[in-house]
């Protein structure tokens, strides 16, 4: 699980430094994502834990001859056990196959924490209705302090309140028996993770960190870096 943790972090910062790089335009185009409007299929009809985004990547402009510049749309995403995109399919084709590649070529980079079955991470097909909207990007630098459980996130912020300094704080509880790391993400716009999420990055000032939040199957704080402090937290 530790190492799929540090997959899913590398693969968010490449996603990250890509979107930044399209990002020269003044909005992005972003993905409200409607879990309530899930329905699960065939594989694991009685799945009782859904699927939650966790990270997202921007969808390419929608094609200025669209009548519909904010539209509806409904996806097919096969998510494997770990929260990785197997496959992605429009449900109601729009009618434009070059836009559509482009745009599950990014939804393949997204990332959910996967349905459970009892104790068991499954494999899961699941529809999804996504509104498409835009919004200018927020950026700030940040670090995180990435656990694997409540009790380490829990001691890992008591420890920042104490005082702690927060890239020592992973070596002292993986030598205490946790699993606990720290890395800098970098400047990072907040909107590719979730609403729950960028509630609370929304709040912090530099230097600043958040409580532990349930990011997919951790624990993450977050912390707010100066801007011109990128390298060092």
């Amino acid at each position: 699980m530790f190492g799929f943790l540090k997959r899913f972090i590398n693969s968010s910062v490449r996603g990250i430094r890509a979107q930044r790089r399209r990002s020269i335009m003044k909005t992005i185009l972003l993905v409200a994502i409607l879990f309530a409007g899930c329905t699960f299929f065939s594989e694991t009809p009685n799945a009782d834990r859904m699927p939650q985004l966790v990270f997202r990547t921007a969808l390419p402009m929608v094609p200025s001859d669209w009548s519909d510049s904010h539209p509806r749309l409904e996806v097919l995403f096969h998510i494997s056990n770990s929260g990785e995109v197997i496959d992605a399919r429009f449900v109601n084709s729009t009618g434009n196959d070059s836009w559509e590649a482009n745009a599950l070529k990014e939804m393949k980079q997204w990332r959910f924490s996967p349905a459970h079955l009892g104790p068991d991470s499954i494999s899961v097909w699941v529809r999804v209705p996504i509104a498409v909207r835009y919004t200018d990007p927020k950026l700030v630098f940040l670090a995180q302090l990435i656990c694997t459980d409540q009790t380490c996130a829990d001691s890992a912020y008591r420890l920042l309140e104490a005082g702690r300094q927060f890239d020592l704080i992973g070596q002292e509880l993986t030598l205490a028996g946790f699993s606990a790391y720290e890395r800098i993400v970098g400047e990072t716009d907040i909107h590719v993770y979730s609403k729950e999420v960028q509630k609370e990055l929304q709040k912090l000032k530099e230097d600043d960190f958040t409580a532990p939040i349930r990011v997919g199957e951790s624990f993450v704080i977050f912390k707010r870096l100066a801007d011109k402090r990128a390298s060092g937290v």
